[in-house]
């Protein structure tokens, strides 16, 4: 039971703003609908002393907003402090222990902002809502104590001397005096204003209402800093904190975009079986791939090719690869799936200084620097993962793990169908959808160049409820493994991957060193090589990321490239990209095989499987060189 109860502990902490969110929702409605005809918190203490009901409300909204601004102010500088990646990363941060500030007087200044906040905008309730400051400080307590114990992990007795001196959530009279003995080094930069002002607007939202009498004003103006709040907590959560050595890193990236700043997928999220089955890998074979997560590379090698060769414009994406690959020849296949993240583990470390030596010393360096996410597995350590482990939580709060279990556990396609149209497919679904699913969700979680060239009336909202529907109702749900990572955080029983498979493990291991890396531009690598040498391309759906010039310009390149005869294979998710007209008599599309592929793809979010063969037109290719 005890590695259950770390899970929920963990899940709790990572969860935490909408277990917030939730309980303040939840007892203010009540307030409202259940409670509507008992008199406000405010009103009952301006009874007692002999006050009206406006001059209650008037005297009252005043006050709570002074406390709302004493609130801002220390969260702000608390956050001013520890900076926002450290106070909103979904895991606990432990790259340096801060005993400074307001961290003086209270181990916890934004948890103990937060109370003053929630208690005195709770007095703006009916009674009922001081349910509110008392759950919160349940809630509070318990974040409390799973941070406290990775602390002392990491920082042992200095941390320890802390708890004892210095109370964790409300500061006592002693610590109260210090007020006027240590200095308070009060500050706060933009950092600390901008991440820590969701109530902000609620000081204004109060006097208005102090004039109005109606709390529901102060709710109006104040809701819109609690929304962006929220959405840039989540942001900045999936993305995770980083550690001064990934900071100092950092710093030496490629490229200001999102896409270059770390790993973007720590997966492949193609189904490899269509590309293994459209080209037909042969020994001499020279295979071309976007490194993505690295898994279609592995997953060649089984195929026998005599190399293959991985692009990727992000040097982290080609780091992770060379992980998998070192992971390989290092390691037990029982030490693989550990490792990895598929199978549980308490020695992820351990097994990650087995394979440190086989790496060059700028890969040790970026790996060193990413203990989180080795201890968590390596699967799960992309900004895509992280996305789909959120989607995972929201799904089982709003689905429910009856539903999603049941699903797994379903006997056939007719089943399913029912499932999913009596139970699954009702007004929670939709709305998560609109949201969730959403380009405006998408561009602030990932790179708005992902989505420049799709139209302004795609809907992404239709786009993936079909593509579900479709993943539940068409395709075998339980060797799916790409909707079991979803909805499940893992793989379902043992349907892995096919370059994790027991019996493909010796086979990759013999041929890893077959793979190379390169970090570039498709273009730029291309015009690098002479003509005919590659016979195999796999562009899973980067060209919709391109203009329909760029992406001409780059299959006259890639024609040059190519063996005669080769085959190329992409996807087409949210743009549609084919084959223009020009090149019509050097590139012939295999439309049967690529629906038929398309039919059985388990990667569901992709729209179109594309194969096409390359026909050298000798003359042409000739005069271009």
């Amino acid at each position: 039971m005890k590695p259950f109860f770390i899970r929920i502990r963990k899940t709790w902490f990572e969860v935490r703003i909408f277990i917030s969110l939730s309980i303040v929702v939840v007892i203010s409605l009540f307030s409202f609908l259940v409670f509507k005809n008992t008199p406000t918190t405010i009103e009952i203490a301006g009874g007692w002393l002999g006050l009206s009901k406006v001059i209650s409300f008037c005297y009252g909204f005043d006050i709570i907003a002074a406390f709302v601004l004493l609130a801002s102010l220390i969260r702000m500088w608390a956050g001013s402090i520890l900076t926002s990646k450290t106070v909103m990363a979904f895991k606990v941060q432990n790259s340096k222990l801060t005993i400074s500030g307001p961290y003086n007087f209270v181990r916890n200044p934004i948890y103990f902002a937060d109370l003053i906040a929630f208690t005195s905008l709770s007095c703006c309730l009916r009674p009922i809502g001081l349910l509110i400051p008392v759950l919160i400080c349940f809630h509070y307590y318990q974040l409390i104590k799973y941070e406290e114990e990775k602390l002392i992990a990491r920082f042992g007795k200095e941390y320890e001397e802390y708890i004892h001196s210095v109370p964790g959530l409300i500061p006592g009279m002693r610590q109260l005096k210090k007020l006027f003995v240590i200095p308070l080094n009060f500050t706060i930069n933009f950092d600390g204003f901008r991440h820590n002002a969701q109530y902000v607007l609620f000081i204004p939202g109060l006097i208005v209402a102090a004039h109005t009498g109606k709390f529901i004003h102060a709710i109006l103006i104040g809701l819109p800093a609690v929304v962006d709040w929220a959405v840039i907590h989540t942001i900045i959560g999936v993305s995770g904190g980083s550690s001064e050595e990934a900071k100092s890193l950092d710093r030496k990236k490629f490229s200001s975009s999102k896409v270059f700043r770390d790993i973007l997928y720590a997966q492949c999220w193609e189904d490899p079986e269509m590309d293994r089955i459209a080209f037909k890998i042969r020994p001499d074979d020279i295979v071309f791939s976007i490194t993505s997560g690295g898994d279609n590379a592995l997953a060649f090698l089984i195929d026998d090719p005599g190399k293959v060769i991985c692009l990727d414009m992000n040097r982290y994406q080609n780091f992770l690869l060379s992980l998998k690959i070192n992971a390989f020849k290092t390691l037990t296949y029982t030490e693989i799936l550990e490792f990895f993240g598929v199978q549980p583990s308490k020695r992820r470390w351990e097994l990650y200084e087995k394979i440190k030596p086989a790496l060059p010393d700028v890969e040790q360096f970026y790996w060193d620097s990413k203990m989180d996410d080795i201890n968590r597995g390596i699967i799960h350590c992309g900004r895509y993962e992280r996305f789909m482990h959120l989607l995972k939580r929201i799904f089982r709060m709003l689905i429910g793990n009856e539903i999603i279990n049941d699903l797994f556990n379903s006997s056939g396609e007719k089943e399913r169908k029912i499932l999913f149209d009596q139970k699954w497919n009702n007004v929670r679904w939709r709305l998560f959808c609109r949201v969730f699913l959403s380009r405006w969700f998408a561009s602030l979680l990932f790179d708005k160049e992902f989505y420049k060239y799709i139209e302004s009336s795609f809907s992404f909202e239709k786009y993936y409820r079909s593509a579900v529907r479709r993943a539940i109702t068409e395709l075998p749900v339980k060797e799916n493994y790409f909707l079991a990572y979803i909805l499940l955080g893992n793989y379902f029983e043992r349907n892995f991957p096919v370059y994790l498979k027991e019996e493909n493990y010796d086979l990759i291991r013999k041929r890893a060193d077959r793979i190379k890396t390169v970090t570039s531009g498709c273009l730029e690598y291309f015009r690098s090589l002479p003509g005919g040498t590659i016979s195999k391309f796999n562009f899973t759906n980067i060209f919709e990321w391109t203009s329909a010039e760029e992406f001409c310009l780059l299959l006259k390149e890639i024609i040059r490239v190519a063996k005669d005869g080769a085959v190329i294979t992409y996807r087409n998710h949210l743009v549609t990209r084919n084959r223009p007209d020009s090149l019509a008599d050097q590139l012939i599309p295999d439309e049967k095989l690529s629906i038929a592929l398309h039919d059985r793809d388990l990667s569901f979010i992709y729209k179109a499987y594309v194969v096409e063969r390359i026909k050298k037109n000798q003359c042409h290719t000739s005069s271009e060189k």
